[in-house]
């Protein structure tokens, strides 16, 4: 139990303490939030973009956006990545951090469109002609009726698609980017000790995708109740 003991705090010093290796870690945790949260807001916009044109009346726009929704959805993060790296963007002059946004931005908008779309089809259409026979416009009818409903059946899978877009960030090692499973992979490199890192990777996507889950679903909530007080009042 000793001789454990002893390489636990021997594993802990030479993969954190020592040369300041804990700083490795902080850098990629830094990146890899910086990935995830900018590619994911911009994917929700461009998720929004991509379910309006599949929602489209004109069968061009509907197909060219189910087209690209479909294509981004089936490939691999990696394979995105690749080409984005070495077919689209290269030779642009673009860093290695904007095409990075760029592979997740797309690749998490695909999926949230789908997200969007289901969740829109399943508001009851008899509810759209209520309002509009009540007098709504089609976007009064939309941000009154539609809208308030499909947040909330979107809502558990948008949190899922968050922790998802965080874990596919760790490829971005292909690009040399220094995210939280690079850093680790640096420092196993030099302690030749994958365990005490592994697990130090473990537990940081882990709280990561815990809080990710409770803002979420405390911004969730606070909408909710927002909601109710503009109702009442």
């Amino acid at each position: 139990m000793s001789d454990f003991i002893a390489y636990i705090k021997d594993a802990i010093y030479f993969s954190l303490i020592f040369e300041d290796r804990y700083q490795l870690v902080l850098l990629g945790l830094g990146i890899t939030l910086v990935l995830t949260t900018v590619s994911f807001v911009l994917g929700t916009l461009l998720g929004m973009v991509l379910c309006a044109g599949m929602g489209s009346r004109r069968p061009a726009v509907r197909g060219v956006s189910r087209a690209i929704t479909g294509v981004l959805v089936k490939l691999p993060p990696l394979v995105l990545l690749m080409i984005f790296a070495y077919l689209m963007l290269a030779g642009t002059g673009l860093g290695a951090m904007t095409i990075a946004i760029t592979t997740f931005t797309c690749k998490s908008s695909a999926h949230l469109a789908e997200i969007f779309r289901s969740a829109v089809d399943s508001v009851a259409h008899g509810e759209v002609e209520a309002a509009r026979t009540l007098g709504f416009s089609k976007r009064q009818a939309f941000f009154k009726v539609v809208f308030p409903q499909a947040v909330s059946q979107a809502m558990p899978l948008y949190k899922t698609q968050f922790i998802l877009t965080m874990q596919d960030t760790s490829v971005v090692s292909l690009l040399a980017i220094p995210d939280l499973t690079r850093s680790v992979t640096i420092i196993t490199s030099r302690t030749l000790d994958p365990i005490i890192t592994l697990v130090i990777t473990t537990v940081v996507y882990l709280v990561l995708g815990v809080l990710a889950n409770a803002l979420l679903s405390r911004a969730d909530r606070q909408k909710h109740i927002s909601s109710q007080e503009a109702e009442q009042a």
